[in-house]
């Protein structure tokens, strides 16, 4: 049953968190005799993006950065210019690499904020499908008519009868038959009435006592889901030319806006290049995208998501006019500093990053630790005429890794040093 609060170790206690958050802000809108979820979630939007606001001021921060420095990584672009070779594309990459980590530029933190909004909306589809499974207040609208539904058998089965009718069904889909021991089943059917279903619902049946509880309770639960004038925030827009198509239509138009407002970093290298393309287009992919899922999801769930689109995009204007009146040279300098210290900490700890790894599984144990020293080598040099001085026929000590770039270049050496002649 959706009131059996579902989702995995991640979502479910997200989701229950989201649930609590929306019961506060409900009791406050309640006490001032505003009964609305979509003013709700609104709120709920506002407080999720201010918390999100440092990430996304760190991201643009390292846009800014890198587009500070791109004279740098330019040099080393036309340093490996037309090589196309697997050890050039390394090192360039490697390079331009030690050139973001010396100003503090993490590729990765553009990305951290969408990472990070997934889990969100996925907890937040979870109570916004079911709302009275998470927010208390508005299962209580629900409870006295279930109540009063699963004392009478006959009233059971006209609501099975009813989700069942060509002109509801899709509401009800996945939802399984309503039972008298199984009050949460019968608010799970309830709750996905859309406003015009109770009158014709209350039409079937004769209980003076379910009629009177439906009576009561019906017109907040009508209140409580509906928005701007008639939007059900409980049932999906679908293609229909309606009012609550105007949800779609703003999450397009502020997905884009916000897009076209975020700022893209100019790298240089081919690799990170390719994905920036894939940025670009994506900037008007997404758009569409949102715009069909806000079509076909609860229109709750896409108010969320058009409110945050249009608070992301406020939030990058307001962030690039901040960084447009900044001294960028102080700001550079200071994430230099700061980078400086953390490499150090770094070195000290022992600990390598990932990328380190993937540079010594590429070029071998001895060389991933004398990085700085012997790469530049590597990279411009043929395996053939390749000698560095960790190489030599005298340094036998040095062991390299079995099949690495450093173990054949070793190999080639000492071939031609006479060494295996």
């Amino acid at each position: 049953m959706f009131l059996t609060q579902q989702g995995g170790f991640i979502i479910r206690p997200i989701a229950n968190l989201f649930g609590l958050i929306f019961g506060l802000i409900y009791d406050v809108f309640e006490k001032f005799g505003i009964l609305s979820l979509g003013l709700v979630i609104i709120v709920f939007t506002v407080l999720i993006r201010l918390c999100l606001t440092p990430l996304m001021f760190k991201s643009n921060k390292a846009s800014k950065i890198t587009n500070y420095i791109q004279p740098e990584i330019n040099k080393i672009n036309k340093k490996y210019k037309g090589k196309k070779d697997q050890e050039s594309v390394l090192a360039q990459q490697r390079e331009v690499r030690e050139v973001q980590e010396k100003y503090g530029v993490n590729m990765t933190g553009s990305c951290l904020t969408a990472f990070i909004q997934m889990p969100i909306f996925f907890a937040l589809y979870r109570v916004i499908q079911n709302v009275p499974a998470y927010v208390k207040q508005i299962k209580n609208l629900y409870s006295p008519i279930a109540d009063a539904i699963k004392n009478d058998s006959n009233v059971v089965n006209e609501l099975n009868n009813f989700k069942k009718l060509d002109e509801y069904s899709n509401y009800f889909r996945g939802l399984g038959d309503a039972s008298s021991d199984n009050v949460n089943g019968i608010i799970d059917i309830l709750a996905k009435f859309p406003s015009g279903a109770w009158d014709k619902f209350s039409a079937t049946i004769s209980n003076s006592d379910v009629l009177s509880k439906i009576a009561e309770n019906k017109d907040k639960i009508i209140d409580v889901n509906s928005f701007a004038g008639g939007i059900d925030l409980s049932v999906a827009p679908g293609m229909k030319l309606t009012a609550a198509l105007a949800i779609p239509i703003c999450s397009f138009v502020f997905q884009f806006l916000s897009m076209k407002a975020t700022p893209q970093q100019s790298t240089g290298d081919p690799a990170q290049e390719q994905s920036m393309k894939m940025m670009k287009s994506m900037m008007y992919v997404f758009p569409v995208m949102s715009f069909f899922v806000t079509v076909s999801v609860p229109a709750g769930l896409g108010l969320y998501w058009a409110a945050g689109a249009f608070i992301s995009f406020l939030t990058s204007v307001g962030i690039n006019a901040y960084f447009k009146h900044c001294d960028m040279e102080k700001i550079v300098e200071k994430s230099k500093e700061k980078a400086a210290k953390k490499i150090e900490k770094k070195k000290a700890s022992g600990k390598k990053s990932f990328m380190d790894k993937i540079t010594e599984a590429a070029y071998g144990n001895q060389e991933a630790a004398n990085t700085s020293k012997v790469n530049s080598n590597v990279a411009s040099q043929s395996l053939k005429s390749y000698t560095s001085s960790t190489m030599s026929k005298n340094n036998g000590n040095v062991k390299y890794r079995e099949g690495s770039l450093a173990s054949k270049a070793n190999i080639m050496q000492r071939y031609n040093d006479g060494g295996d002649k």
